[in-house]
Order: C-alpha cells, then sequence, then structure tokens
C-alpha cells in the first residue's frame, strides 16, 4: 500500500491575465518542487479552457505535503488572487492507491 498523495490546485485567471498568471504559477511551481519529499510538481494549462490551469504535486507521504504547506511560497497561490490574477484558487488532495 501506497503512502504517496497528490495535490492539485485549480486556479481560474482574471479577464485577460492568463499569460501572465501561468507565468506566475510556473516561479511558484520551480520553488516548491524543491521541497522534500516531492517527487514532482507542475502546471499545466487546460486544453478545454485557456483560463484554467492546473498546478499538481506528487509527495512521498503525507508528512511531506503536510509540510510544504507550511512554506511562505504556498502563499504565492493566495496572492494570485489579491493582486487580481486569478478570480479562484481551489485545492484538493487525495491518496494514490
Amino acid at each position: 500500500m501506497s503512502n504517496e498523495v497528490i495535490n492539485t490546485v485549480q486556479v481560474q485567471a482574471a479577464a485577460g491575465r492568463s499569460e501572465e498568471l501561468g507565468k506566475q504559477l510556473q516561479k511558484i511551481v520551480d520553488t516548491l518542487r524543491q521541497q522534500p519529499g516531492c517527487d514532482s510538481y507542475m502546471v499545466d494549462r487546460c486544453p478545454e479552457d485557456s483560463n484554467r490551469w492546473t498546478v499538481s504535486a506528487r509527495w512521498q507521504s503525507e508528512a511531506a505535503m503536510q509540510s510544504h504547506f507550511n512554506c511562505p511560497e504556498v502563499q504565492g497561490f493566495i496572492g494570485l488572487i489579491d493582486n487580481r490574477l486569478a478570480n479562484s484558487v481551489d485545492f484538493n488532495s487525495f491518496p494514490i492507491r
């Protein structure tokens, strides 16, 4: 049985700001993928909606994922709304079976 977990962040760009949002998301991901216990961290643009972005991370354990939530860089996701780059940011996590 695996202890690995995945967390995802769905981000909806503010009108006219999708390209800028994508660049900012990539900066956040580039920093966070260096966290201990991270197997991968990536950002993808939704093929059906060019204003929706998905950020996903795969962690070796739930403890590693939880630890990363305390990093100041994770607050960058909330800053996307404050800076009016995004209209919504939705967080999810689930175990890998």
